[in-house]
């Protein structure tokens, strides 16, 4: 069985969108998925990537554009100026981990935090928004601190080792397919 890498950050609509996707294209194909949030801060710093807020004004105009795209195209309304972004995420990441950790619904958790920061304007860092999504998940522990730090510090590590320089980004084998608009190769890459 072919196994499907997927490296993501909570802060990304466009891992809100391939996430969404790729709980569908898992319903249809055999394979097994692993689930590895990073840290984007240090994947941009090693690979060249820059913040959205250091971009220039063309490219976060684009942005907007193909988001609302996108946005319309997948069927998932997301506010374009989320009133809590960029946020921290790290209480957000150890949840998806102890979601993946436990029943493996690590995939699920991302999706409904993803909602919650870019459909419902939720603040994921907000202690209240992560005893609740770990209550709707029935989350019986949830990870430390240190032991989610190391983990996204381990997942980072390996997409810069692999290739990958931004988020979304797949890994099948030695194929890396980066962004949400790449699901259709790596189906073909499953098949």
């Amino acid at each position: 069985m072919a196994s499907v890498e997927y490296y993501f950050c909570l802060n990304s609509p466009w891992s809100l969108f391939a996430a969404e996707q790729l709980l569908r294209v898992q319903s249809d194909h055999d394979f097994d998925l692993i689930v590895n949030p990073i840290e984007i801060a240090r994947l941009f710093d090693e690979t060249g990537g820059l913040p959205l807020k250091k971009r220039s004004p063309n490219r976060q105009q684009y942005r907007l554009q193909e988001l609302t795209r996108w946005s319309q195209r997948l069927g998932i309304p997301i506010n374009l100026h989320p009133a809590h972004y960029p946020c921290n995420e790290a209480f957000a990441d150890a949840l998806v981990l102890s979601a993946e950790k436990e029943s493996g619904q690590g995939l699920e958790m991302a999706i409904s935090i993803g909602r919650g920061l870019w459909c419902e304007d939720a603040d994921i860092a907000d202690p209240d928004f992560i005893a609740s999504q770990a209550e709707k998940f029935g989350l019986s522990e949830i990870l430390d601190q240190s032991q989610s730090a190391a983990i996204l510090a381990e997942n980072t590590g390996e997409l810069i080792k692999k290739g990958g320089f931004g988020v979304p980004t797949f890994i099948v084998g030695e194929q890396v397919f980066w962004g949400q608009d790449r699901l259709d190769f790596l189906i073909e890459a499953l098949s």
